[in-house]
């Protein structure tokens, strides 16, 4: 085998097994992993079931088709993009995916150092935690696995709990796109934040000291 080969055999793999769980109050169990090929359906379930609460993405109607929700799978594994779901077995498949974090690659050549950041989580599983692992695995996975330095992102300046959990992870503001949004007869300002990846590592190496 070549040595380009072998890599992304043992990637395949680490992908495959990789997994921990996080344990919720409730005695709950969650699965935070990476996306696998039966998740699809799961993902965009929840997906949709953000878009139609209208406060948290600036799209306006679900994804119904199932060639784009298994073009979006294929162009994560074609890019080597990553994206880490959050799965409870609490709930039958496909409705056990609560929660996903996709981190995707730059479209410019000269990006592709940088991740672009985006999560959803179910409403019911809010404030849990879930979010903020998912995010951690994501980020460290990037840098593992893509050689990614920078994560950026954004979101509605009206997602409080979003914007709280990511300034506490790290992420600083760097702008604000006004009225950048039109839903529902209402305009959202979008804010764009940033995170250099070896900063969030070293500060959570010193937290664990």
């Amino acid at each position: 085998f070549h040595n380009n080969t072998i890599r992304y055999i043992v990637i395949k793999v680490y992908i495959l097994v990789m997994s921990t769980i996080l344990e919720l109050k409730t005695d709950e169990k969650i699965i935070i992993r990476h996306l696998q090929k039966s998740d699809v359906e799961g993902v965009w379930n929840n997906f949709n079931e953000v878009i139609d609460e209208g406060i948290y993405l600036p799209v306006l109607f679900p994804v119904r088709s199932q060639l784009e929700k298994d073009s979006w799978y294929h162009k994560i594994k074609k890019e080597k993009e990553i994206c880490i779901i959050a799965e409870t077995k609490k709930i039958k498949s496909p409705n056990n995916i609560i929660g996903q974090c996709e981190i995707s690659n730059s479209d410019w050549d000269a990006g592709l150092h940088v991740g672009n950041l985006g999560i959803i989580v179910t409403e019911k599983y809010r404030d849990l935690g879930i979010g903020t692992n998912l995010i951690d695995l994501a980020i460290k996975e990037s840098k593992k696995l893509n050689n990614k330095e920078k994560i950026i992102l954004s979101c509605f300046s009206t997602n409080k709990r979003a914007l709280h959990i990511y300034k506490k992870m790290g992420f600083e503001m760097i702008g604000v796109r006004k009225n950048q949004f039109y839903m529902d007869s209402k305009y959202y300002d979008e804010v764009l934040m940033d995170l250099w990846i070896d900063d969030y590592l070293n500060q959570n190496k010193e937290i664990h000291k």
